[in-house]
């Protein structure tokens, strides 16, 4: 069972743990409390340092609520180097912050010294990913950003064709491979699949 927020009418204080005995008046006192037992100045500190996962077994280790966080941090990232956006203004499209992006994907997060954050140019973050390929839809467990971007760019041409018409855009991955499966560049099959509703380019990392 969830605990219940702290406040002042309904303090807490742990059994066991690090600050165990201690009685907290509030979620903030509470965090920083646990903060400063792991060597962080607070709970602010604590959040703004990455957290890197580079296998299924980081990720599996995450509650819930930040294995979300992380899959639009991610999602984020992809958008700074596809489409060049800013931290901010990706973060914004993904529906998450830049803090949160900074949290669980600044390994892969440069700051300029004008206090930018720009994406580097590859990364070795672990992201469960669909591909779609001439044999349908494709899990891939990719732990290289090359990988990453490649089926990102590609849904991004699939999403301009059916917007558009234009085939233009899926020229360039007609030899293209992930895991050894060619990925799916026929208009008239992309076509079908879109209007199915059976194309995930909504959401292309898998929780």
């Amino acid at each position: 069972m969830a605990r219940r927020p702290i406040t002042r009418a309904r303090p807490y204080t742990p059994a066991s743990g690090l600050v165990a005995g201690t009685t907290f008046t509030s979620e903030r006192q509470y965090r920083n409390a646990l903060a400063r037992a792991r060597g962080f100045v607070s709970w602010a500190a604590r959040q703004r340092v990455p957290r890197v996962t580079l296998s299924a077994a980081d990720v599996v280790r995450l509650r819930p609520s930040e294995q979300l966080a992380r899959h639009h941090a991610l999602e984020a990232l992809g958008l700074m180097r596809r489409e060049r956006l800013t931290l901010s203004r990706a973060a914004d499209r993904v529906g998450t912050t830049p803090a949160a992006v900074v949290r669980h994907a600044g390994a892969a997060l440069t700051r300029t010294p004008g206090g930018w954050y720009r994406p580097t140019p590859t990364d070795r973050l672990y992201r469960p990913l669909v591909a779609l390929t001439v044999d349908g839809e494709l899990e891939v467990d990719a732990s290289d950003s090359r990988v990453a971007s490649v089926i990102g760019a590609h849904w991004s041409a699939i999403r301009r064709y059916l917007e558009t018409g234009d085939e233009s855009p899926l020229r360039p991955f007609r030899r293209r491979r992930i895991s050894g499966h060619r990925l799916e560049t026929d208009p008239e099959r992309i076509t079908e699949l879109g209007r199915r509703g059976e194309l995930a380019f909504e959401d292309i990392y898998r929780s």
